[in-house]
């Protein structure tokens, strides 16, 4: 009898398919490969050309920290009226190799613009003010903190949760400023708002103000809401210490312990607020990404 060797036929055809669905891969990544370098193209052309911000932001997208793209990005930022924003991306075309000379050129002129937007940030109320305090904000600028704390009180009549913001990022950069603690216990306050974040902000400014024990309110709700929230359960960690010693001291006074009226205690609450008071720069890299 005869026998046949049909075992090797599917081994063939398998191959055969492997052989086709490989093309076929291929063919596809290449075919993916080029409409994203179509729609890079595109957005490149319109950015550079049209001046379109958009267009700009999903080029670096697709290709971040390209010199070119970003000096490009900050052009049109300038163009808007926007130097704040416009000086930083410049800043970051300069890290990625952009031509120095020209860059330092255009950053001098962005910064002109900007100088005229803080003077009537500063001196004008209204709408006017607060676009040229937003258009003027430049991230680790020596006037960061003025520029939040002035659209702060100009927003806190008609947008009073703007202004709440405003403040907390005034307070996230001076923790020591009384007059950013008052507005933002103020300000909370009368929102009513209830958010972890916002709760955070406002123990912290109670404890700026020497106010430990109203400061446990906000802070336990805050740990409550997002138990994960390592700033606010630090600051609890602070208010209960500091109520527990002042206690402790109220004992020590009554029993005749405590500090002479000539050399007084030291306050609990300003050792205490060392941690929390710590003052941040803003050194890193200014990026447009909202």
């Amino acid at each position: 009898m005869r026998i046949s060797a049909p075992l090797k036929t599917p081994w063939c055809f398998i191959l055969l398919l492997c052989l086709m669905w490989d093309g076929g891969a291929a063919a596809a990544a290449t075919a993916a490969d080029t409409r994203v370098a179509e729609t890079l193209a595109v957005a490149i052309q319109r950015c550079t050309q049209l001046s379109e911000l958009v267009s700009c932001d999903a080029a670096l997208s697709m290709k971040p920290n390209d010199a070119d793209l970003l000096s490009a990005e900050a052009d049109v930022l300038v163009q808007l009226k926007r130097p704040g924003e416009a000086i930083g991306v410049y800043r970051n075309a300069q890290r990625a190799g952009a031509h120095e000379d020209l860059v330092k050129q255009k950053i001098v002129a962005a910064q002109l613009q900007r100088q005229t937007l803080v003077r009537t940030c500063m001196t004008q109320a209204g709408d006017v003010g607060i676009r040229a305090c937003e258009s003027a904000w430049l991230p680790g600028a020596p006037d960061e903190v003025a520029m939040f704390k002035r659209r702060g009180l100009l927003l806190q009549d008609g947008s009073p949760a703007a202004a709440l913001d405003a403040y907390m990022s005034a307070a996230r950069l001076a923790p020591r400023d009384r007059d950013v603690a008052r507005a933002v216990v103020n300000l909370s306050g009368s929102l009513d708002a209830k958010g972890a974040a916002i709760l955070t902000a406002r123990g912290a400014a109670l404890m700026t103000l020497h106010r430990p024990q109203d400061a446990g309110i906000p802070l336990r709700q805050a740990v409550n809401l997002a138990p994960d929230m390592i700033e606010a359960r630090n600051l609890l960690h602070q208010v209960d210490l500091a109520v527990a010693k002042g206690a402790n001291d109220a004992v020590g006074v009554g029993a005749g312990k405590g500090s002479s009226p000539e050399t007084p205690a030291p306050s609990t609450e300003t050792s205490l607020l060392a941690d929390s008071n710590k003052s941040y720069s803003n050194d890193a890299p200014v990026t447009r990404s909202q």
